[in-house]
């Protein structure tokens, strides 16, 4: 099955139909060099550059979607960005004519060749897992075929080389084959996501792509557990619940507040060496939760980043918390524009099949789009995906309190790449 390479909690991609490949000519990219090297920040190419700010707008696109369609307006919400506009950059590689251009206008990627796509994305990833060693960062990618489904060469050798995805040839009926798949997912996340697939799910499915990524890293400057102390959150609702705040004073880039004319306050805790990072966002005053969120897109998320100022004395408490989310994605991406690619009558996904007769008969078509994933947030550091805090500096030593509703994301500095970004309601959770 697919090797583990280094990056994050865990989206895994069903597909009902599997992806082929549109483009000629085998994608390019630079070797993957050995594990324990640290590759140096460098400039990014305009595909690096469109790919990047495609899929930090496309995963704030699905954090507003997600957030305002929640039945549980409390509930937790936590997503990866980064490993979604991956998977389905996947899929974009085996659609064609009418499916391709809305797959690629809702991943932002209009103008961009599937080569080049795919070369951008294997640099992208090449180049984020070698920057840090002292974080665990990790993706893996693997694809199950049913018996007699047939998919081109050239479609294989692009999931192969650009996406380093394992394929293997199966029968989805077998007794063991959801155990088998659930194995793979629990050894590439570290046993985080377990029982992602049952055998329910296999009904008419002929492909199955996964896809994993995992996250794990020390804080820069880890928490004293003596400092926490369990104390009132302020859920949206104006009820309370007591949560266990992690406290710490530090020197950190902190931003915003009421007196710079900002309706948020926030705080970016490194990870490591310093190459990624967790970027707490905290309302403040009137200014609630729901609101940052309604109005975050990419242009939002700059001037928040923009706001982070030089290093100052902060005290940042923020919550202790573990969380698990799953969601199937399959109408928020008919809302953002792929509605084609799920309808089995228009989806053009032939170019994947070695048989064009087959292509007319079996009707490839996206069944469903699944995300898992799992946070733990604790006084040493986080573990796949996600977490929150708030910022504000002055000339005297600002307090941030993470006990009230906020967002988070955990990202890549340099680049600013969002690999997760969630909400907190309710910590307790």
């Amino acid at each position: 099955m697919g090797q583990l390479r280094s990056i994050s909690p865990v989206l895994l991609v069903f597909v009902a139909v599997f992806l082929a490949n549109l483009a000629s000519g085998d994608p390019t990219g630079p070797e993957s060099p050995p594990a324990d090297v640290t590759i140096s920040p460098r400039g990014l190419t305009p595909a690096e550059t469109q790919e990047l700010r495609a899929g930090n707008e496309f995963g704030l696109k699905l954090l507003r979607w997600l957030y305002a369609d929640r039945e549980d307006k409390a509930a937790n919400l936590f997503i990866s960005p980064l490993s979604a506009s991956m998977s389905l950059g996947m899929m974009l590689n085996g659609a064609g004519g009418e499916t391709f251009q809305a797959m690629g206008k809702t991943l932002g990627l209009t103008g961009l060749s599937v080569a080049g796509t795919n070369a951008a994305y294997k640099a992208l990833v090449e180049l984020l897992v070698h920057l840090d060693p002292s974080v665990e960062f990790r993706v893996a990618n693997q694809s199950w075929l049913e018996e007699g489904f047939r998919i081109r060469s050239d479609y294989r050798d692009r999931l192969v080389e650009a996406f380093d995805t394992g394929i293997e040839t199966v029968h989805f009926e077998e007794a063991d084959m959801a155990g088998a798949i659930n194995r793979w997912v629990g050894e590439s996340t570290d046993e985080r996501i377990t029982d992602m697939v049952t055998p329910e799910e296999f009904t008419g499915l002929v492909a199955l792509l996964i896809n994993t990524v995992y996250f794990k890293g020390g804080w820069a400057h880890p928490f004293n557990p003596v400092n926490t102390q369990m104390v009132e959150f302020r859920r949206a609702d104006g009820s309370t619940v007591n949560v266990p705040l992690m406290g710490q004073e530090l020197d950190a880039q902190v931003g915003g507040g009421e007196g710079f004319g900002e309706d948020f306050v926030v705080i970016d805790l490194p990870y490591g060496g310093g190459a990624f990072s967790m970027m707490v966002v905290v309302p403040v005053g009137d200014a609630t939760l729901a609101e940052l969120v309604e109005g975050m897109d990419v242009e939002r998320w700059r001037e928040i980043v923009d706001a982070l100022r030089g290093e100052a004395r902060t005290e940042v408490r923020l919550p202790r918390f573990e969380l698990t989310y799953e969601k199937v994605l399959n109408d928020v991406l008919r809302s953002l524009g792929m509605e084609v690619a799920f309808d089995r009558s228009r989806a053009d996904f032939g170019w994947m099949l070695a048989d064009a007769d087959a292509a007319r008969r079996v009707r490839p078509h996206i069944g469903f789009v699944k995300q898992k994933s799992f946070l733990k947030v604790d006084e040493e550091g986080t573990e796949t995906a996600a977490a929150t805090g708030t910022a504000y500096a002055t000339v005297e030593t600002p307090i941030i309190r993470a006990d009230r509703p906020f967002l988070f994301a955990i990202r890549e500095r340099t680049y600013d790449t969002i690999l997760f970004v969630g909400t907190v309601t309710d910590p307790s959770r």
